[in-house]
């Protein structure tokens, strides 16, 4: 089994500009795929856990405000 080392000889011999060149073109593709819409069920999941979070602040908020009195 070859072990992973650290020494100049085992890193890939690429420039800075190399690489900088090739996530500008990974950025371009990314961005002209856009975003694909969501399926009904998952917009209602999403509703189902916001509405879920702010039941769950008012919990919260009205047992610390029992715990004060």
């Amino acid at each position: 089994m070859r072990r992973m080392t650290n020494t100049p000889h085992s890193l890939p011999h690429c420039s800075v500009d190399e690489v900088l060149q090739d996530h500008l073109r990974t950025r371009e593709h990314i961005e002209k795929l856009g975003l694909l819409p969501l399926s009904p069920i998952l917009k209602g999941t999403m509703w189902g856990l916001r509405i879920y979070v702010l039941f769950m602040i008012c919990v919260v908020v009205i047992n610390i405000v029992k715990q004060m009195h």
